[in-house]
């Protein structure tokens, strides 16, 4: 009895797919239209879109372990002559590749990226960036309809605001300050440019898209020499600041070493013909202070020389592990890739519509 009601409930799951393919055949010009709709809207966005174009870059920062490394005695001979060299074993830093997104999205790093000449070659022309999108780039007719339906709101009050005074320069005094279509066009570039960090092999992944081949490659190639720039001033910048900091104490080393001196040789010269135990006491104890404050001074001495040569081998060295490239395909979306996501997007969405219809009507 089991084994015919399991063949039953078999045939009638059979029965069942069966008419369900039939119903969906039966509506296959309404899913027909459907389909063809959704290839015509993919059309519309593959030729209305605007051409763009990513060139990318790849490279590896090799890291060192900063800092003036551990003083050994020579921090408490400096304790004993009056010295505080605690600060000292601090590390010199630097940037951490977690940070490099930040750096190239901040406004000064994009105010000067958007203000160097580039080439463009679709145009045979060379022009910032800046005067690229504000004056000769084109959204192209979806660009259009999204920044008059979408963005609408924001371009009335855009325009409610103009009247407003602009400021072109890009800073004023310690502050950061923008014209809004200064503004507007760095957060435009921003969301051109990406940077990718590998937490497990450290290497640095630079993209950057433009409508033209050969202006991505060159922007691509900025970003790179900016970024690379900015982080080795800000390592040299922190190795200096410790060397600065060591000359200081240097200084002080010698000066104290010098009074040291010149008090153990007033001493002496007074007490020449004294036989005195307590005499005695007092040139041995200043003999020792000398010794002490020559200690420090020529430990210092060379905790300088290493500062020195610090500062050139806190120098990051980036290596390009691919260099940047000038993309030969666009990196929107393929046509034919396009065409198969709509048209199996559009079967799927009307199959599943005469299904939900035809479910309801025979509730």
């Amino acid at each position: 009895m089991s084994e015919e009601k399991q063949s039953k409930v078999t045939y009638d799951d059979e029965i069942d797919l069966v008419e369900l393919a039939k119903h969906i055949w039966s509506r296959r010009k309404f899913i027909a239209k459907f389909t063809g709709i959704f290839v015509l809207v993919g059309l519309f966005v593959a030729f209305t879109s605007k051409d763009e174009y990513t060139s990318t870059c790849k490279l590896l920062p090799e890291t060192q372990e900063g800092g003036l490394g551990n003083l050994g005695t020579l921090g408490g001979l400096a304790g004993l002559a009056g010295i505080d060299l605690s600060s000292m074993s601090g590390s010199a830093g630097g940037l951490s590749p977690s940070l490099y997104p930040e750096l190239v999205s901040s406004k000064p790093f994009m105010y000067s990226l958007i203000n160097e000449p580039i080439r463009f070659e679709s145009l045979d022309t060379t022009m910032s960036s800046f005067i690229y999108f504000k004056e000769v780039y084109s959204p192209g007719l979806l660009g259009l309809l999204f920044e008059y339906t979408v963005g609408l709101p924001g371009k009335i009050k855009s325009k409610l605001n103009a009247t407003k005074p602009e400021v072109s320069e890009a800073t004023d005094g310690e502050y950061v300050r923008l014209s809004k279509e200064q503004a507007k066009i760095i957060e435009k570039t921003i969301d051109r440019i990406e940077i990718g960090t590998n937490p497990e092999n450290g290497v640095i992944s630079v993209e950057v898209e433009m409508p033209d081949p050969y202006a991505a490659a060159v922007l691509a190639n900025m970003v790179v020499d900016k970024l690379t720039n900015e982080v080795i001033r800000y390592k040299i910048e922190k190795a200096q600041i410790s060397m600065e900091f060591i000359q200081e104490r240097y200084r002080e080393a010698e000066r104290l070493y010098g009074l040291k001196q010149q008090k153990l040789a007033i001493y002496s010269d007074r007490n020449r013909n004294v036989t005195s135990s307590l005499v005695q006491i007092e040139q041995n104890r200043l003999e020792n202070e000398v010794d002490i404050a020559f200690e420090v001074f020529k430990g210092l001495a060379s905790q300088l020389e290493q500062a020195k040569i610090k500062v050139k081998e806190e120098t990051p060295v980036f290596t390009i592990l691919e260099p940047v490239d000038i993309p030969s395909e666009k990196s929107n979306i393929r046509l034919s890739i396009l065409m198969i996501v709509m048209l199996f997007g559009g079967f799927t969405l009307s199959a599943l519509w005469v299904l939900i219809v035809s479910f309801l009507d025979n509730e």
